[in-house]
């Protein structure tokens, strides 16, 4: 490691840019014996202490590795985060979806965990990737501001970034972890419950769309993804109160649609 004043001042520059360039990583569990549970970023593109930190604040093990947290049933995983009280009404939400993350991820604990760049398809370190990253230019970009800086609760706010990652618990997604269940949309009774049909296509989402905008004397031609509306969800909406309003609208919809549905499987609302 270099020395000397130049030295320092050479990796205070490289540890400056070291926050962007982690956030690109991500590990790919194998035995899962090096993730840490909180701190890595495994199950989710962020870490789970910063998607949720009040979880964290109360965790038993801060410090916990993945293999701590969970018991193999079989071919099963029974997840056993410990912490340090029970969750209060309010927190239930916030609960619910921490366990809905974990329970999507597939565990083989077959080979070593290895640490993926996330903006290249194979996963291989590309200095032309870092650099598109950096200007905005990869494929795939991600619209966390429509999604982070709306004002909106922040249970909402994750609903709707889980949303537009494609990894709300839908039919199809429970299907895909071989959870066997019938694979419609309760809401219009279509064949394939995906996350775009349920929040843009569906007829009754689409009919609630279509009321919402009237109302801000817009017509929308919806994309054909919930990350692709997100990306496009922009521009000023006269003044600032209206511009606010606008931009809480898609998780709003979103959420009253999600709310919906689970009203209509788990309560059996009409």
């Amino acid at each position: 490691m270099p020395t000397g004043t130049h030295g320092v001042g050479l990796w205070k520059f490289i540890r400056s840019g070291w926050d962007k360039f982690s956030r690109m990583l991500k590990f790919e569990v194998g035995d899962i014996i090096r993730v840490c549970f909180w701190d890595d970023v495994w199950c989710t593109d962020g870490s789970l202490k910063e998607a949720y930190p009040k979880l964290f604040h109360i965790a038993r093990d801060k410090d916990a590795c993945v293999v701590d947290n969970f018991q193999r049933q079989g071919d099963s995983i029974h997840w056993e985060v410990t912490f340090s009280r029970l969750a209060q009404d309010w927190e239930m939400e916030s609960f619910l979806s921490f366990l809905e993350i974990l329970y999507s991820v597939t565990i083989t604990g077959i080979g070593e965990d290895k640490v993926c760049w996330q903006p290249s398809k194979s996963h291989i370190f590309q200095v032309k990737s870092y650099y598109d990253t950096l200007t905005c230019k990869r494929e795939g970009w991600f619209p966390w501001k429509s999604i982070w800086k709306a004002k909106v609760p922040p249970r909402v706010a994750f609903f709707t970034w889980i949303a537009a990652l494609g990894r709300i618990l839908t039919a199809e997604n429970l299907r895909r972890r071989r959870i066997i269940l019938v694979s419609w949309c309760c809401m219009c009774k279509a064949d394939g419950e995906s996350v775009d049909h349920l929040l843009l296509h569906c007829v009754y989402a689409k009919k609630l769309w279509d009321l919402v905008l009237a109302m801000f004397g817009m017509c929308w031609v919806m994309p054909g993804s919930v990350r692709e509306l997100f990306a496009s969800w922009q521009g000023k909406m006269g003044k600032h109160l209206k511009h606010m309003i606008w931009r809480a609208v898609p998780h709003c919809v979103m959420w009253c649609l999600w709310r919906k549905r689970n009203m209509r499987i788990f309560e059996d609302c009409e």
